[in-house]
């Protein structure tokens, strides 16, 4: 532990450390989202309720231990609410420009006419949480109405409830599918058939994995926000949480597509990015109740509305990008993602 202190106590440390964190964490997430999708399998209930849960889960776990662990370690309540705020609000946006990627990098198998879903519901239930999510934050510096015994606002509570009902909706349409149409990658059929004791050792080994590394990320960023002379870079809170913590805890997600759309599933790899902005959103509501007696939002800069604008932006621009019939109009919508993105980020430094 003190080798850790005496690392991150520098600057050059604290980079390093950050680095081999997120490539960490990376790894376990990809691991870890292919576990969880088999534990649909091993369950007999396929792609359905458990496999909905769990791989949007997974995918999103670091963003979650991130935020809760912001909560808790930040040195004021105001750091805190930034970084766990920044960094759900900064991954919802990053795994939106994942689609951007997709059609950049993979132009040969990114081919939104041949998909079986237009995934516009997802994009419709996303939406809706965000606009749940933003009044919430309107209504946080003066909130009434709070729920005894939750201390949270009955805006932020409907976030949870609405998510139940979207994954239930969804689960009757699965079960109403197919079987034949579901995808897997070839490594879930193996993971399937392996031994249960090895299956369920490993599977737990990685969620402690995620849980550790989300919690070093948490303390990194924080360190970050301390002044030079401390050993960090003066950074605000809400930079450190939209811009650093939030491509890091993305990237499981980021790697999880691009595997997905390289073996021909772009409905896997657009249905993981849809559904995990969704999960995020819930992070609200689990720090809020981690916060006990203040309102997270309420404490949470007000540069954060960039970040809300931007998502609705490029989730609209998602939209329009799956819509798309030719490479020309694929790449054109692609680019002005990622430079809308720069731009709205330059807001930030």
């Amino acid at each position: 532990m003190q080798c850790f202190e005496q690392l991150i106590g520098t600057q050059s440390g604290l980079v390093l450390a950050f680095i081999a964190t997120a490539a960490l964490v990376v790894v376990t997430g990809i691991k870890l989202s292919m576990y969880g999708d088999a534990l649909g399998d091993r369950t007999g209930l396929g792609n359905g309720l458990i496999g909905l849960i769990f791989l949007a889960g997974v995918t999103s776990l670091p963003e979650l231990v991130v935020s809760l662990t912001s909560v808790f370690n930040a040195a004021t309540a105001a750091d805190g609410a930034d970084l766990a705020t920044g960094n759900m609000l900064g991954s919802n946006v990053f795994n939106l420009l994942i689609l951007a990627f997709m059609a950049i990098f993979f132009t040969k198998h990114f081919k939104p006419a041949a998909m079986k879903s237009s995934h516009t519901s997802s994009i419709i239930y996303g939406l809706l949480m965000l606009g749940l999510f933003a009044a919430a934050y309107i209504r946080a510096p003066r909130e009434s109405w709070i729920i005894p015994g939750l201390d949270c606002s009955a805006l932020v509570l409907a976030l949870p409830v609405f998510y139940l009902g979207v994954l239930f909706r969804e689960h009757r349409q699965l079960k109403n599918a197919a079987e034949e149409t579901e995808e897997h990658l070839p490594e879930e059929d193996a993971l399937a058939h392996m031994p249960a004791t090895r299956f369920y050792s490993i599977l737990l080994g990685l969620c402690a994995l995620i849980i550790g590394g989300g919690v070093i990320l948490s303390i990194l960023g924080s360190r970050m926000a301390l002044p030079p002379e401390q050993g960090g870079f003066g950074l605000e809170a809400s930079l450190i949480g939209t811009i650093f913590l939030a491509i890091s805890t993305s990237l499981p997600e980021l790697v999880i597509s691009f595997s997905s759309i390289r073996l021909g599933f772009l409905d896997m790899a657009v249905g993981n990015v849809l559904g995990s902005n969704m999960f995020n959103l819930l992070i609200i509501f689990v720090a809020d109740l981690a916060m006990r007696g203040d309102s997270m939002l309420a404490k949470a800069s007000s540069k954060h509305w960039t970040s809300v604008a931007l998502i609705f932006v490029l989730t609209l621009a998602g939209w329009l990008l799956l819509k798309t019939k030719t490479r020309t109009a694929s790449l054109a919508v692609a680019v002005s993602m990622i430079v809308l993105y720069a731009a709205s980020m330059a807001l930030f430094i």
